[in-house]
């Protein structure tokens, strides 16, 4: 028994480290405690609203490429590179230790051959820093912050090094990961410790952080829990120069107007912004979980007609928006939509009276990001 609980404890180590691997983005050795840190009132780049933040981040998160050979040892790299990526399709900008390539810029180069996924502690002395494309946590949030130049950690005994985060940020108050005390927190926010940057996007109902970070895998979106973030240190931080919109389009005291005498009526839009939650579920449909973030349209019709309403269907890839049509934005203590009058995965079509209608597009729990709706009414 007693080798049993060992065998045990040593499989649970391996599994931390394990995830410490996949999780770092330490750019310099030998670094000192973030509480060391002293943190400034600088800004960098022009004025970021919160839904730029999380938008230019999705677009790394969201990148269709394909991993090739010559991606996987760099034509430029002088035959020292070996990629930690196999080759095949991917989602997701890939992993450049130091790097902060533009999304474009690494487009252009995978399709010139230039390598990536090259995880971390590199020193480039084998190969060239340039024969490599992509982007580390640091670079990640410096381009989803709009910076004008590349910020680094919170490198508290390197004075040399003058873009580090907290001359840019300040510590949000009254955050406490350890005891779940995060309501001061805002989409476009960040968590930092010594060796990672994180951007954060949402809280969900089960109480856990969804965030986007650049690690060895490359730019991803997932959800992450508190407990972890407070053992490993993490601080929540603010940038400077990030921007509020006291009242966004697509909510319920601002819902996106659709003009009724514009069909087709097209729109593009990503519930991954999380500009509202306040639907969980439908009366049309009240077994489905929808407590993920939404976004609210109103419509009114001045005549009798059929409306036909689509949305693109993107499950496969770890997205699941769904559409609803309502007659009012009521909803009871448990946060269902009492008034839904239809709901459906990708399609609706529903003879209407003259009125007021909402069409929320609202995502499975957890499950947000881009979506195209078409309406089409006569």
């Amino acid at each position: 028994m007693k080798n049993h609980n060992l065998h045990i404890f040593y499989i649970v180590i391996s599994l931390c480290l394990l995830s410490f691997h996949f999780t770092t983005c330490f750019e310099i050795k030998n670094v000192n405690s973030i509480e060391e840190v002293i943190y400034g009132n600088d800004v960098d780049g022009p004025p970021v609203l919160r839904s730029e933040v999380i938008l230019t981040g999705d677009t790394y998160t969201r990148l269709h490429w394909t991993m090739t050979e010559q991606n996987r040892t760099g034509i430029h790299c002088n035959g020292n590179f070996i990629s930690d990526y196999p080759v095949g399709d991917r989602i997701g900008v890939g992993y450049k230790w130091n790097g902060w390539n533009t999304v474009e810029e690494f487009i252009q180069k995978i399709e010139q051959g230039y390598g990536t996924g090259t995880g971390g502690y590199v020193n480039y002395e084998d190969y060239p820093f340039d024969c490599v494309v992509g982007v580390s946590c640091t670079g990640f949030v410096s381009r989803a912050w709009h910076l004008n130049y590349k910020y680094t950690l919170n490198y508290a005994n390197r004075p040399d090094i003058v873009r580090k985060f907290c001359r840019i940020t300040q510590p949000i108050e009254n955050i406490d990961f350890l005891k779940h005390k995060t309501e001061n927190l805002k989409k476009g926010d960040a968590f930092i410790n010594n060796y990672h940057i994180i951007l954060f996007v949402y809280e969900n109902r089960n109480g856990k952080p969804m965030i986007m970070d650049s690690s060895y895998e490359g730019v991803r979106f997932r959800q992450l829990n508190w407990d972890n973030l407070a053992y490993d240190g993490y601080q929540a931080i603010r940038y400077n120069n990030i921007k509020e919109v006291t009242n966004p389009l697509g909510t319920r005291t601002n819902p996106i107007s659709i003009p009724a005498d514009n069909s087709p009526y097209i729109d593009e839009g990503n519930t991954r912004d999380v500009v509202s939650m306040e639907f969980d579920s439908y009366s049309s449909a009240p077994e489905i979980n929808e407590q993920g973030p939404e976004v609210i349209y109103q419509l009114q019709l001045n005549t009798t007609g059929t409306i036909n309403i689509h949305i693109t269907d993107l499950k496969n890839e770890g997205i699941n928006n769904d559409i609803h049509l309502l007659s009012s934005l009521n909803t009871d203590a448990s946060r269902k939509a009492v008034d839904c009058i239809m709901s459906d995965d990708n399609s609706i079509t529903q003879s209407i009276q003259p009125g007021i209608y909402y069409i929320v597009v609202d995502s499975n729990k957890d499950k947000p990001g881009e979506y195209t709706l078409t309406i089409n009414f006569g």
